[in-house]
């Protein structure tokens, strides 16, 4: 066993039921080149049956990289990664999906972004991997890429947490750094980096530490799409309201601009579905994510995690 001591970087992969992806995403962390310093994967289980752990106990046997198994079988990816902020062992903390692949070269990326930039966190591009023979319109492939599309050392306010890494000592302050109560509807992740730059830290951007995400067949569908772009804008607006001190100006005019999109593009979407149209569905996006915008409260927030 590595002593604690030694391990620079933690990369911590919460996971919940999905075995194949989590195997994948472990072997990619396995292949990583370029890394002189030490570093170890800690696998967060949230299933209370602890399905993850033969996977866990598998990848473990490797005689090059620690590979711990923690169990938190309270529900939400808000206690999931609350546990694995809690039990790394490095001075940096890294964050990968469990349907997430990282490049070769995606920790030595981020250590020399983190190095160059003195930055406090660094973020990076997560880029999809669609069912093989799928055809994939421009919607779909834009809604599942996230790339600021920016020079490297880019200084950001506002991002998502999926492929990232921290300083964890200037970062993870609080006992709970993940609200618990967003847990199943999701938005966690973008309030604890939204409280973070407002507390001074620096975020940047690294193009080059990539991870590439696995999307299925059932997140292709109208119906999914259409509850993401409602769920992803009542969270722009949530945000507002929970970081402190809150911005209720800017909560106010993404409000308003949602009564524009709702007013603006329903009836063109609707018609447009009516007559058969191809092409609604972006435009169905945009009416709905008004909508989202608009019913923003914690009360109305869909359950988007199990």
């Amino acid at each position: 066993m590595l002593a604690p001591m030694m391990i620079e970087t933690s990369i911590v992969i919460p996971s919940y039921r999905r075995p194949d992806d989590l195997a994948r995403a472990i072997d990619s962390v396995l292949a990583q080149e370029g890394v002189a310093s030490t570093f170890e994967i800690l696998v967060v289980d949230n299933d209370p049956e602890g399905s993850a752990k033969p996977v866990v106990q598998a990848k473990a046997a490797n005689d090059r990289v620690l590979v711990r198994y923690l169990h938190e079988p309270r529900p939400g990816i808000s206690h999931a990664r609350n546990t694995g902020v809690a039990e790394a062992a490095g001075r940096y903390l890294a964050f990968l999906d469990d349907d997430e692949e990282a490049d070769p070269h995606w920790l030595a990326h981020f250590l020399d972004t983190l190095e160059r930039f003195g930055a406090d966190a660094v973020v990076g591009p997560v880029l999809p991997r669609f069912p093989h023979g799928a055809e994939i319109d421009a919607y779909r492939r834009r809604v599942y890429t996230r790339d600021a599309r920016m020079p490297t050392g880019t200084r950001l306010l506002r991002w998502n947490i999926g492929n990232s890494i921290f300083d964890k000592a200037s970062c993870f302050v609080d006992d709970e750094p993940f609200l618990p109560r967003l847990g199943r509807t999701g938005g966690e992740d973008t309030v604890f980096l939204r409280q973070l730059t407002r507390r001074g830290r620096t975020m940047v951007w690294c193009g080059e530490a990539v991870a590439w995400e696995r999307v299925p067949a059932d997140r292709l569908g109208a119906d999914y799409l259409l509850r993401r772009a409602f769920r992803g804008a009542q969270t722009a607006t949530f945000v507002c309201t929970a970081v402190k001190p809150r911005e209720l100006g800017r909560a106010l005019r993404l409000m308003a601009g949602g009564c524009a999109q709702v007013a603006l593009y329903g009836p063109t979407a609707l018609a447009m579905k009516a007559m058969r149209r191809d092409g609604w569905l972006p435009v169905m996006a945009k009416a709905v994510g008004g909508l989202g915008k608009l019913l923003w409260h914690p009360s109305l927030h869909l359950r988007m995690y199990r």
